[in-house]
């Protein structure tokens, strides 16, 4: 399903895999004990109103704790950072009530100094008002930021609004193909450089910046005009990369998904003309990024595309010495060992062992063998609903695919085992999936299928709002 943009490419409301629970978003990264600070004015209709000071915290628990402040209607008006004597960094958020004619806010911190300006630059092109900033600067002395921005309500003054209502993760992601759709290359390139930069000093999870780029990978095929300029614009390897997976998502749709026997000559050549031009591509970025795994992983998804069965032992040797914390080349090869693309389920089970062995990452290894339940169910899924179900229940490891327990719940709630769906989907909320539009759509049919409107009423209302934001680019 694809929503139309007025005078923009359309983005795949499939491809939001979405969360939200801020009303706020936020850059991470490093700060000093040197301070340079220059205060904004506070709206005058919040003077004299409660205050609230948070601890020095570290950015998960301050996250956490404007996530329960905006939920009481209260809003960081500043945020400060700072480094110890340890190098520990930490930030301290100061909240008053929402100004009643508040129409949305965002706060950001740990920002370059050219992250800063052009996030400033985009702010006020939109109406927003800096109402915070201050500078300081971290062990290394690169300069960093903090800033807040408010827009202010030109209807009824008297109704108070919420923020943005996405965390920042999300907002980082949906700011992307924002930008993309805009033309705004080089704020795409300092975006995605800031994003690499934090990634390589331990502030950015591997995996998040993946699914950065993930998300990019998945917009419409409408975006190609997009991507081409960006690359023509830039030169940078972060658009090779970009274009390139997405250049291979567009060849898997190509395809299809149903059995080669089902799948048209036309789409095997569409599928071989895509994956193709996609690998000139992610060589091109992997030529240019400095041992980047994550293009390592796109070249082992390509040459299983392509069938090229050599060398992708070494593409993850090389992708687990270069950040093994990174989980997508991993995924990539035990795809590869699919029965329909020449392996076997023992194989895929003799490769999770290994990567036991190899890494020790117990997360990594859950998650594989979640992904090879899931597999095994859907191998069997045509002609035994039943059996499929008790693959799929063997994959709810700590760490299990979302695409499993989607399915799942499907089953339960064809079956009328509400509960059980209603059970599964809520914990996979509960477990970092909490705005996931498929996750929100069936919970949200549970719920009314035993009667529970409000809350079902509720979570439609809140796909409506993720994709509403994603389509604005916010």
């Amino acid at each position: 399903m694809t929503q139309q943009l007025p005078g923009k490419p359309r983005l795949k409301e499939c491809s939001i895999l979405r969360k939200l629970s801020l009303a706020c978003a936020m850059a991470l990264g490093s700060t000093t004990m040197h301070v340079h600070a220059q205060i904004k004015p506070v709206a005058q209709d919040v003077v004299n109103e409660k205050v609230k000071e948070s601890a020095w915290l570290p950015d998960p628990a301050l996250t956490q704790l404007l996530q329960k402040m905006v939920e009481s209607r209260f809003m960081p008006y500043k945020v400060v950072g700072q480094k110890n004597d340890k190098d520990i960094l930490s930030y301290k958020a100061y909240f008053h009530p929402f100004p009643k004619d508040m129409e949305r806010f965002y706060s950001y911190w740990g920002m370059t100094a050219e992250w800063y300006i052009a996030r400033k630059n985009s702010m006020a092109q939109e109406g927003y008002q800096e109402i915070w900033h201050q500078s300081f600067r971290d062990a290394g002395n690169t300069e960093l930021h903090q800033a807040v921005w408010m827009k202010r309500s030109t209807e009824n003054p008297e109704l108070q609004k919420l923020g943005s209502n996405y965390a920042d993760e999300e907002h980082e992601q949906n700011i992307l193909v924002g930008m993309l759709w805009r033309g705004e290359f080089k704020k795409l390139d300092i975006a995605l450089d800031s994003a690499f930069a934090q990634n390589k000093a331990g502030r950015l999870k591997s995996n998040t910046l993946y699914k950065r780029f993930g998300t990019l990978s998945r917009l419409d095929k409408d975006f190609q005009k997009q991507f081409d300029a960006w690359v023509k614009s830039s030169m940078q390897g972060y658009a090779y990369l970009a274009r390139g997976m997405f250049l291979q998502q567009q060849a898997w749709d190509a395809r299809g998904d149903k059995l080669a026997a089902e799948t048209s000559k036309k789409q095997f050549a569409d599928f071989h003309k895509l994956s193709s031009v996609a690998r000139v591509d992610l060589t091109k970025a992997n030529e240019k990024i400095k041992s980047c795994a994550l293009c390592v992983g796109e070249l082992i998804v390509n040459n299983r595309a392509l069938g090229i069965k050599e060398g992708d032992d070494a593409l993850l040797k090389y992708a687990l010495q270069y950040d093994p914390k990174l989980y997508s080349p991993a995924y990539a090869y035990l795809s590869k060992l699919l029965p329909q693309w020449g392996g076997s389920f023992s194989e895929m089970e003799t490769f999770i062992g290994n990567i036991r062995k190899t890494t020790g990452d117990e997360i990594l290894v859950d998650e594989l063998k979640s992904r090879l339940c899931y597999y095994q169910g859907i191998a069997i899924y045509r002609e035994d609903q039943e059996g499929a179900r008790i693959w799929f229940e063997r994959g709810l490891t700590s760490q299990p695919y979302q695409l499993l327990v989607n399915e799942l719940a499907l089953l339960y709630a064809k079956k009328n085992n509400h509960k059980q769906a209603i059970a599964l989907l809520e914990k996979s909320m509960a477990n970092g999936n909490e705005w996931d539009i498929y996750t929100l759509e069936v919970l949200a049919q549970s719920y009314f299928a035993l009667g529970m409107q409000a809350k079902g009423d509720k979570l439609i209302a809140k796909r409506d709002g993720a994709v509403r934001r994603f389509k604005n680019g916010e």
